[in-house]
């Protein structure tokens, strides 16, 4: 006959006990899993600071000067052109354009040299700084009419208005006695044969006679000067004086 199990003599209602936890149960109180979000993470470094460390990369709100940029005051530019400038020491102011003549870029020009040589078809003349050539120079009016290259309309013409026509000092030949260029004559002091000051030569006028020089006085009306050999006695270039023996009444103005 088969032995009998001792488990069958047990109470119908004992249920069999497990020797030990089984891995595949819940535990109730479970150690944290390294899956499982922590309640109090530590920060993670993809996640964003509230109170960022200062970044290099980042737009500072007080930058330093850039070299590149603008300057509310800069300085003048030397490349920048003078709508009336100044003549070069180097160079002599033989005419300046008053306006222009014509529909084709004539221009008219107050002489201020009496050698005709200077203003003549061909001439390589500066002209407002610029070297260009004279095409055509003319006189039907009893002063020069001028045409030049560049220059072939009246709309052309009007950016040359008072613009000074100068040449190289060396280019120009050596005057005859008693001749003097214009921008020579310019600032020089007058004064009478007593060694009173009459004031400063300002201008030199052309007139069909003779020149008339453009004296200004302090404090009293300008008055004017004929280039004559019996009114102007010597011009002292070094010194820069000229002295004159008014005529009478000359100086009453």
């Amino acid at each position: 006959m088969p032995d009998r199990d001792p488990a069958d003599d047990r109470a119908p209602d004992e249920a069999p006990q497990d020797d030990a936890p089984q891995g595949e149960r819940s535990d109730a109180h479970p150690e944290p899993q390294g899956e499982r979000s922590d309640a109090h993470p530590e920060p993670q470094g993809e996640r964003s600071d509230p109170r960022p460390e200062p970044d290099s990369e980042r737009s500072d709100p007080r930058p330093e000067p850039d070299s590149e940029r603008s300057d509310p005051h800069p300085e003048p530019q030397r490349e920048r052109s003078d709508p009336h400038p100044e003549p070069d020491s180097e160079r002599i102011a033989v005419g300046r354009i008053n306006s222009t003549w014509g529909l084709k870029g004539h221009v008219k020009v107050t002489p201020f040299t009496s050698n005709e040589e200077r203003l003549v078809t061909g001439a390589n003349l500066i002209v407002g700084g610029k070297r260009c050539v004279a095409l055509e120079v003319v006189s039907p009016q009893g002063y020069p009419i001028i045409r030049f290259a560049g220059y072939n309309s009246r709309t052309a013409a009007e950016r040359l208005r008072d613009e000074l026509i100068e040449v190289d000092a060396a280019d120009l030949p050596p005057l005859p006695e008693h001749e003097y260029y214009v921008d020579d004559l310019r600032g020089l002091t007058v004064v009478t044969t007593d060694g009173t000051e009459v004031g400063t030569l300002a201008d030199v006028l052309t007139t069909g006679a003779n020149d008339v020089y453009l004296v200004q006085r302090p404090g009293q009306k300008d008055v004017l000067i004929p280039a004559t050999a019996e009114v102007v006695l010597s011009v002292d270039l070094e010194t820069r004086r000229m002295t004159i023996d008014p005529l009478p009444g000359l100086l009453d103005v």
